[in-house]
């Protein structure tokens, strides 16, 4: 019970106290007295009837603003809610945007390195050449292909530390050969019958894909065996 409603429940008690001692008195005056005292029975009724009814409606009144409180505190509370979840997903899709502008240079990295490998292959292959003109020998001297070799370390040292940072970030690779065609995660660009590979599996990797927890990064360009046709 709430302190008003105690106060009430008193008020309540005492007024029929006092209506007891008025009714026995009034049992014991003469007419005069007994009507005076029947009015002032009468007033304390009325008093006791118009504070119960002032005492209910300021007790209604405090539970609809107590309502209309919660009420607004829990609109705000979704509101803070909403706010939060907007802001995370905006956050997500910038960190998203970000990490999809560095894939061209990895990319840029991977074709640099394959192609110097390739390149520095074909030098040793010429270097051994007994055929080789002598006004072409320094393109394949040593010392010239330590310069190349070095180069190439180089780019990999940097595409090591740009893999480290997307990692690091929840970025991974997408499988690709060998696996099968997954729409959700591969783009098909090319299609190829083969003997050896199971239809509907990935035969080449075009362009690499990646990912991150949130989802797709990049999706990755490959080639897909096909079904042979039935002639």
């Amino acid at each position: 019970m709430s302190d008003r409603r105690m106060v009430w429940a008193t008020l309540s008690d005492l007024m029929s106290q006092i209506q007891e001692q008025v009714s026995d008195m009034r049992g014991s005056d003469n007419g005069k007295d007994g009507a005076k005292l029947n009015d002032l029975e009468q007033e304390i009724r009325k008093l006791g009837k118009t504070q119960y009814k002032a005492n209910m409606l300021t007790e209604s009144q405090a539970e609809r603003l107590q309502s209309a409180l919660q009420q607004l505190q829990e609109q705000q509370a979704r509101e803070t809610k909403a706010i939060e979840t907007l802001v995370a997903a905006q956050v997500t899709a910038a960190r998203q945007e970000w990490l999809k502008a560095l894939l061209p240079t990895l990319d840029g990295l991977d074709a640099a390195i394959a192609n110097g490998k390739q390149y520095l292959a074909q030098r040793d292959a010429a270097a051994k050449s007994e055929r080789l003109r002598p006004e072409l020998a320094y393109l394949v001297s040593p010392a010239d292909r330590a310069k190349l070799a070095n180069w190439l370390d180089g780019l990999r040292l940097v595409r090591e530390r740009l893999l480290a940072m997307l990692e690091a970030e929840g970025v991974t690779p997408i499988p690709t050969l060998g696996q099968p065609f997954d729409p959700y995660q591969h783009i098909a660009i090319e299609k190829v019958i083969s003997d050896t590979g199971a239809p509907g599996f990935i035969a080449a990797e075009e362009r690499r894909g990646y990912r991150t927890p949130e989802g797709v990064l990049r999706y990755a360009e490959v080639v897909v065996y096909g079904e042979k046709e039935v002639t």
